[in-house]
């Protein structure tokens, strides 16, 4: 009985702690990746507005270490762009497009604060 207790206490416990880590691990490795990607458009002479991101996947749907990091951004001449980098937590490892903002892109972005 007391055996089975403290099973049931480390579980109630641990598991809710774990998912935490793991929500928090996610985060920040998303952040990281953001920062990456925000520093090599800097660099480039752009001005970067909005971004987002997600998990990079191959074709055959698994999920790869690299994200995909989409950057709306003005040029020097304010110009939109859309800059869509590969990026890892060490660094920026690949452009993937670098295109001239479309208006039908807005429609894509999340509304903020909804």
């Amino acid at each position: 009985m007391t055996q089975g207790l403290l099973v049931l206490t480390l579980v109630v416990c641990c598991v809710p702690a774990i998912l935490t880590l793991a929500w928090t691990v996610h985060r920040a490795l998303g952040r990281l990746c953001e920062r990456h990607a925000k520093r090599f458009c800097q660099r480039s002479g752009l001005e970067v507005s909005r971004t987002r991101w997600q998990p990079q996947l191959e074709p055959t749907g698994v999920k790869t270490e690299f994200t995909l990091v989409q950057l709306d951004c003005f040029d020097s001449q304010k110009h939109r762009r859309l800059i869509l980098l590969s990026v890892w937590p060490f660094g920026v490892r690949k452009l993937l497009s670098d295109e001239e903002y479309q208006r039908g892109y807005d429609e894509q972005w999340p509304v903020q604060g909804a």
